[in-house]
């Protein structure tokens, strides 16, 4: 059985190309969301279970030192609250919107372009079947009698087309529910940080 090489892939179907362009654009996405979410960005559990040990022992200042240390949105978020002069629960969450917001956004950012290509990669493999099945109809036509040589190439194309975009829209598909989750994971974890602050800085400081 030989082996199609992607060379010929690329040109069996006008659709290929568009599909493996698509491809590449959502690989370089979900590298650069990876790099984001897991190095960039990476939510400093260690640095929140320090403050909270220092918190505890009632060394707010030692806290407050943690987090100049860190660099993500989320230490500069602790710093600021741990630095207010009001530090009820209401005032920490109306203080950390802006925070919660920026970090929304950030980690927000390219997702929507998995989810539109989930959707349209089934449809240009659509598009790349139904000229497929054309051009199989025509080469019958042209020649006159039927055989599954007159057919193959149309229906070849036709074939991978379908399959390409279906593997690119499932591939699209699983990275848009990691990221939606991932990103709504974090800011409930962000949230109930800053609730667990509150209760810290509420209780009496020994």
């Amino acid at each position: 059985m030989q082996t199609m090489t992607l060379t010929e892939m690329m040109r069996l179907s006008v659709a290929m190309p568009i599909l493996a362009t698509i491809s590449v654009v959502v690989l370089a996405a979900a590298l650069e969301r990876l790099y984001f979410f897991l190095i960039a960005e990476r939510l400093p559990t260690g640095l929140w279970q320090l403050i909270r040990s220092k918190l505890e022992d009632g060394d707010k200042d030692a806290a407050l030192s943690l987090c100049r240390r860190s660099d993500s949105t989320m230490g500069q978020a602790l710093q600021r609250l741990l630095s207010l002069p009001k530090t009820d629960t209401e005032s920490l969450v109306e203080a950390f919107q802006l925070y919660r917001q920026r970090m929304q956004l950030d980690l927000s950012r390219r997702v929507g372009l998995f989810g539109t290509v989930s959707f349209i990669a089934p449809l240009i493999g659509l598009f790349g079947t139904v000229l497929g099945i054309m051009r199989a109809f025509h080469d019958l036509s042209v020649q006159g009698v039927g055989g599954p040589a007159v057919v193959a190439a149309g229906i070849s194309e036709a074939l991978i087309a379908t399959a390409a975009g279906i593997g690119v829209a499932v591939a699209s598909a699983v990275l848009y529910n990691y990221f939606t989750v991932s990103t709504r994971q974090r800011l409930n974890t962000m949230d109930l940080w800053v609730l667990e602050l509150a209760v810290l800085l509420a209780e009496p400081q020994s």
